[in-house]
């Protein structure tokens, strides 16, 4: 857990660092369905569907970043369980393009990118341990208004690392299309955020 933390805040203080010479516009934002997620709900559908809306966080979903020009680099920290059985911290990166307003200056918020996505599944009865990184794949939209912005991306997965703390196992590095296979070969998530974006620095 220390090491998570301490990794999110290397991570911002590098964008920070970075920051000093070139202009940008920094935000904070949360994800609205996250909380959501992490509740235990007596519906099966529920349990099913709502991480799928809720870019499969769990718990409270801190993201910070920054815009310059075509660009947006950002970060996530998540902690939260899915049910009481287990802890799900989460970091994430995440780099988007937006392509339309590079090609006709129109201030579109479109965007293309992808993100890594890092993930501890802890189960407190066992005292198991399942290691988890992700590569996926995003299409989204940023709406800015004022302060405020309003963005809803959807994720596909592409790749996944897993590896175990139970004794005699080995990691395992897979093409994986789909958070849930039982239920759909290939099948994208959907992530929906508000955030706030301070001033502008100037070089």
């Amino acid at each position: 857990m220390k090491k998570i933390i301490i990794t999110a805040l290397f991570v911002s203080f590098l964008f920070a660092s970075f920051a000093q010479t070139t202009p940008k516009t920094y935000y904070l934002s949360t994800n609205l369905l996250s909380p959501l997620a992490g509740l235990n709900k007596n519906s099966a559908a529920a349990n099913a569907l709502l991480p799928l809306l809720s870019n499969l966080e769990y718990g409270a979903t801190l993201s910070g970043g920054y815009f310059k020009n075509y660009h947006s680099l950002e970060t996530r920290l998540t902690l939260g369980k899915s049910n009481q059985y287990n802890f799900i911290p989460q970091l994430q990166l995440a780099y988007h393009f937006f392509v339309l307003d590079y090609l006709k200056k129109n201030q579109s918020g479109w965007y293309i990118g992808g993100a890594s996505r890092y993930w501890l599944y802890h189960n407190k009865y066992t005292k198991t341990n399942l290691n988890n990184l992700t590569l996926n794949m995003s299409l989204g939209y940023a709406w800015k208004k004022n302060r405020f912005f309003y963005d809803v991306r959807v994720n596909q997965p592409l790749t996944i690392f897993t590896s175990s703390s139970i004794e005699n196992t080995k990691g395992s590095f897979e093409a994986n299309f789909s958070p849930m296979p039982e239920l759909s070969p290939v099948l994208p998530f959907l992530s929906i955020n508000i955030g706030y974006q301070f001033k502008t620095k100037t070089e």
